[in-house]
């Protein structure tokens, strides 16, 4: 009876057909399509096909695509008819780029973010400030310490690097355009397009730091608009204190 069942299923009327991909952009079809037929071909025991319709192996496709193609995001898979499956992505969006640890080393290659802190591919050459470029050491990929490539680990935890970029936007409601974030591990800096600094760490709170600063820009105390060309930097590690550089 097994042996009937494992010939069975491998028959071309239980067999899946067609495979529709959805929702990819950045990722090409055949790139999934290929990894897919690679986890349903053969049999399971070398007695079940993995293509059967009732049996393919639905979560380890879903597995295999989220760990070895980093732009996607989610995956849905589910049943169109017997023979057809669908398989809808949700892939990453860039939200800014991390270009190395060192922030002076200057060529450096950039790679593609999402608003998670995600490291998750290779971002082409381009010029202007279109996106923020982060500078500083990774977040180590636990999983696989073995794993050098930076694609697939985090530049800063995701809270973290959401509560900053809030930060950020902020700032821009006030005109101050941030080009680049760096982290030496210890501290933070802003670089600002109009020149200055400004420098803070997580010992103190972040909205706690950021709160004298925005009470300074709206009460008419600091001007890093118009003051911009005199000063170097803005330090707010300090409880309660803010500390102007000027040049």
């Amino acid at each position: 009876m097994t042996i009937s069942l494992a010939i069975f299923s491998g028959h071309e009327k239980v067999k899946i057909q067609t495979i529709i991909v959805s929702g990819n952009a950045a990722v090409s079809s055949d790139e999934v399509l290929a990894l897919v037929n690679r986890d349903m071909a053969g049999r399971y025991l070398y007695l079940f096909a993995k293509s059967n319709s009732l049996i393919f192996p639905r979560f380890q496709i879903k597995k295999d695509l989220l760990n070895e193609i980093k732009t996607i995001n989610s995956v849905d898979i589910s049943w169109e008819d017997w023979q057809t499956i669908s398989i809808s992505i949700t892939e990453r969006k860039p939200h800014s780029v991390w270009c190395g640890q060192d922030i002076k080393v200057l060529e450096q290659k950039c790679f593609f973010i999402d608003k998670g802190g995600y490291i998750y591919s290779d971002a082409p050459s381009f010029s202007g400030d279109i996106f923020i470029k982060n500078y500083g050491a990774t977040v180590l990929d636990l999983d696989d310490i073995s794993n050098i490539s930076y694609i697939g680990n985090y530049f800063l935890p995701a809270a973290t690097y959401q509560q900053i970029f809030s930060l950020i936007q902020i700032l821009e409601q006030s005109s101050i355009k941030v080009v680049a974030l760096s982290f030496d591990g210890y501290d933070y800096k802003f670089i600002l397009k109009s020149g200055p600094e400004i420098i803070f760490n997580d010992k103190t709170d972040f909205a706690l730091s950021f709160g004298n600063l925005f009470t300074a820009i709206e009460t008419g105390n600091l001007d890093l608009v118009k003051d911009a060309n005199i000063i170097n930097y803005i330090d707010l590690r300090f409880d309660n204190k803010i500390v102007v550089g000027k040049k």
